[in-house]
């Protein structure tokens, strides 16, 4: 079975979520700002990076390495082509992380924004052990409807696929699943959006 996320457009994917009524876009891209800038790290890896949003944050001064991990490689392509600026830095990387967390290398820190919902929390405990990171900071949805967790938009059927891989995500099982790799929970940010939708950001160190 493919992975849908392989076969959403880029186009489809970021419009829907920069619409209005939407705002992930624009809430993970400053939420991007202050993981690039709260820790002493000079490596990093974004876990699911789609088209890139947040990395024109990326401080060149401060990090040596940004790998950039995704599913698709048409997203990876657009990353490239949109922050040529950080060559030598950005590193995109072609990964399953459900099936091929072997593959990744390691990295001081893991930004994993709206990715956990699609591998799981095991999965991800898993390709976290293997990166071996000090810190991991993600963002999860936590949706009041589990049914209307895709905001109705103009776009909403190109993600009708995902309904096979997603998983309603609950901030307790994620931080018991951190613990057992080894993390404690050091920060907690919620940010409400439209639509009885909020953006939580979890943060552990080890």
């Amino acid at each position: 079975m493919v992975n849908p996320w392989k076969e959403i457009s880029l186009s489809d994917y970021e419009n829907h979520m920069s619409l209005d009524s939407v705002k992930q876009l624009q809430s993970l891209n400053l939420t991007m700002k202050e993981q690039f800038n709260d820790y002493d790290v000079n490596t990093v890896m974004i876990m699911g990076i789609a088209g890139g949003n947040g990395l024109e944050h990326v401080n060149v001064n401060k990090y040596c390495k940004a790998f950039g991990i995704d599913i698709n490689d048409d997203y990876l392509m657009a990353v490239t082509e949109r922050y040529n600026d950080l060559s030598g830095v950005l590193e995109c990387l072609n990964i399953d992380i459900l099936n091929e967390s072997n593959k990744l290398p390691e990295a001081e820190l893991i930004i994993a924004n709206l990715l956990i919902e699609y591998v799981g929390y095991e999965a991800f405990a898993k390709a976290v052990a293997k990166v071996k990171p000090r810190y991991v900071s993600c963002v999860i949805q936590i949706n009041e409807k589990e049914k209307q967790w895709v905001s109705d938009s103009p776009y909403i059927h190109a993600f009708d696929g995902l309904d096979r891989v997603h998983c309603q995500m609950e901030e307790n099982e994620l931080t018991t699943a951190m613990n057992k790799a080894g993390y404690k929970l050091i920060k907690k940010i919620r940010d409400t959006l439209p639509n009885g939708k909020s953006l939580v950001r979890l943060d552990y160190e080890r």
